[in-house]
């Protein structure tokens, strides 16, 4: 019998098992009452009903004030979902110029000209013979020109996640690609232009990576790099020792994050970094072909995995997950995604987060029409609360979007984050944003601005937190890398239920 027949197979009992309730964590609280998901409602667009979805990522690419969404497609022509509010959407790709007809894996949307219109890169499959594409933003979205060739970033083979990431922390956003089958490469932003700095700095990792995300691992004051790796290849942690050796350190198993020992048919695919414990650090969770793991963060920078014999921890065939507090109450939840090939609707599942311990609160709705691939929350109508857009690659599936309906007194308590440098561009992918209660309370949570995720997207966003009942005024602080260490910016006395933005303290 070949594997997929067996997690077919097994599937049944997994998700039997999955219903119930999680045991807790053990640095979590039991969990308290229950809070119904079913909270969701299907947008009803008739293009987001076609197949062959796989990235979606979310940006404000016409600079109009709210979220808009491109998907990459297998199948047809990728889209570019123009929000113009009241959840109508307009797929406007090909008026635009990004309407490419290739099996799509990678999108990122990143400035990496800082001229205060978002980029896009996009990446493909080697079976199609061509390169990757970063399309430049000609101005508030009305164009996009492909200049990958002209900055040598037209790479050829089978790219998973891209990553804008300031790695040097010198105000300018690099080019990190993930493949396949070949090297990983990092491209240094010199100005505008590119040097492939990969073997240099020994990033240039050649097991076959699939997902990756960006973050201050050992808080020592620059971006590191976690790689889940698939084949039975050991996850890589890299850390950045850029400023005193100029390399990066792969130190995956010395933290216990390789994800030991595996056959060839397991391996890491999506990770997705988060404050699950509301204890100020990030921890981080990993979908897995195999049981998915959680690694919360600890004394000393060290990594503890926590999931293993809970509900949060099983088999799922997993390919990507995304943290977000879809009910408000203070605590990210997670959304995982599961694939299964030839099965259109293999069950997803959304572990809603109680004190630090999961309960499956998996809506049916969501059930009817779930993901194969892609997976973002994004609040797309800015009214406090998370939305939910899943991609399913699957010839028979679709690519909803489902609208988060919250009543209006819990929907205002939140705060979205909008997170900018010191010239107001979106370049600090992979800075921390800490939540504390005001007039001296503690820290109520960590976001991370996103850096890769949602299976092989990055999207620019405002940072989501959902407030504990009684929260209705906090400090918010952020937290980014700077060639002297960690720099963090203050903006206190925010009430509930607003979008602020906070700039990067130009030191």
């Amino acid at each position: 019998m070949t594997l997929r027949r067996i997690q077919a197979a097994v599937y049944a009992t997994l998700f039997s098992f999955a219903a119930c309730d999680s045991p807790p964590l053990e640095q979590g609280s039991e969990p308290g009452p229950e809070q119904p998901a079913d909270v969701f409602r299907a947008v009803a667009n008739p293009l987001f009903d076609d197949s062959g979805a796989q990235p979606n990522a979310w940006a404000d690419f016409d600079n109009d004030g709210d979220l808009d969404l491109f998907i990459g497609f297998r199948g047809r022509p990728n889209r570019l979902y123009r929000n113009d509010g009241g959840g109508d959407f307009t797929d406007v790709a090909a008026e635009v110029g990004l309407a490419d007809a290739e099996d799509t894996r990678v999108a990122a949307w990143g400035d990496f000209d800082a001229d205060g219109h978002l980029d896009l890169y996009i990446g493909f499959t080697v079976r199609d013979g061509i390169g990757n594409r970063l399309y430049r933003n000609q101005g508030n979205g009305a164009k996009f020109e492909d200049i990958a060739p002209d900055l040598g970033v037209d790479l050829l083979g089978n790219t998973r996640q891209t990553s804008w990431v300031d790695v040097d922390s010198d105000g300018d956003v690099d080019l990190f690609i993930a493949f396949r089958e070949q090297p990983n490469r990092l491209f240094r932003n010199d100005g505008g232009r590119f040097s492939d700095v990969s073997e240099a700095t020994g990033i240039n990792d050649p097991r076959r990576t699939v997902g990756v995300v960006w973050l201050d691992l050992d808080e020592d004051g620059d971006l590191d790099l976690f790689v889940t790796n698939q084949n039975g290849d050991a996850d890589g942690v890299f850390l950045n020792r850029l400023a005193t050796d100029g390399r990066f350190e792969d130190a995956a198993s010395e933290m216990g994050m390789d994800g030991g020992a595996r056959s060839e048919e397991y391996g890491g695919v999506g990770p997705a970094a988060a404050d699950y414990d509301n204890d100020g650090d990030l921890d981080l969770f990993v979908a897995m072909y195999g049981p998915d793991f959680l690694y919360a963060h600890g004394d000393n920078h060290r990594y503890e995995e926590v999931g293993r014999g809970t509900v949060i921890g099983q088999d799922y065939h997993s390919t990507s997950a995304a943290w977000g507090d879809f009910d408000n109450d203070g605590w990210a939840d997670v959304f995982v995604v599961s694939y299964l090939r030839d099965i259109a609707e293999v069950p997803d599942h959304l572990f809603r987060n109680v004190h630090g311990s999961f309960v499956d609160q998996t809506p049916a709705v969501i059930l009817e029409r779930g993901a194969s691939h892609g997976v973002q929350w994004a609040d797309f109508d800015g009214d406090g609360d998370l939305d939910l857009s899943l991609a399913n690659n699957n010839a028979l599936a679709r690519h909803p979007l489902y609208e988060n309906l919250l009543d209006e007194r819990l929907q205002k308590r939140s705060i979205r984050v909008r997170v900018l440098d010191a010239n107001g561009r979106h370049t600090l992918a992979g800075s921390e944003v800490r939540l504390y209660a005001s007039n001296g309370g503690g820290v109520l949570g960590t976001r991370l601005v996103d850096s890769g995720g949602g299976y092989c997207s990055q999207s620019v966003m405002p940072v989501h937190f959902g407030l504990p009942e009684g929260i209705d005024m906090v400090d918010v602080e952020l937290t980014t890398m700077s060639t002297t260490g960690r720099v963090t910016t203050r903006l206190d006395g925010v009430a509930a239920g607003r979008l602020v933005e906070i700039r990067q303290d130009p030191r």
